[in-house]
């Protein structure tokens, strides 16, 4: 970022390099890769969000976006993002009302991509937003859909 962008808190050129679709790729590998040790290592397939928070954000795996890199340099705590990001969109809820979820932070999270979006908000509030979006649409899928399914032989 330029001097004359940070002095005019222009945050435009930090905005081309956080994008959800952008990172969704990047995202899901490593976020795949988290899931397969862990399921190895307990004997599950089951997608076991906390613990795979808490590795992506103990930097156990390379960070696989920029904004998940701001959150582990920020030494955010996996088990408060869990508990205050997650939880609630995860835990004791259905398919549909996890989808809903989804979709609302999908949504959400591409309003806040446009450009001048982010002026005035939090800093680590969009990479927390971006963060938390990828991961419920991540654990979504592989909880629903149907590769996964088959793999578990629920199909």
């Amino acid at each position: 970022m330029g001097l004359l962008s940070r002095l005019r808190h222009d945050d435009e050129p930090r905005r081309k390099e956080r994008s959800l679709a952008g990172d969704a790729r990047g995202m899901r590998a490593a976020l795949a890769a988290l899931h397969a040790e862990i399921a190895r290592a307990r004997g599950s397939a089951e997608v076991d969000l906390r613990a795979i928070v808490r590795d992506l954000l103990d930097g156990e795996v390379e960070a696989p976006t920029a904004d998940v890199a701001a959150l582990v340099l920020a030494d955010l705590d996996p088990d408060e993002f869990y508990e205050k990001e997650l939880k609630g969109s995860w835990e004791g809820l259905g398919e549909s009302q996890r989808a809903a979820r989804v979709d609302g932070f999908i949504e959400l999270s591409q309003m806040m991509d446009a450009p001048g979006a982010g002026v005035g908000l939090p800093e680590d509030m969009i990479p927390r937003v971006h963060t938390k979006t990828l991961l419920l649409a991540w654990a979504f899928d592989e909880t629903y859909g149907y590769i996964s399914a088959l793999g578990r032989g629920e199909t």
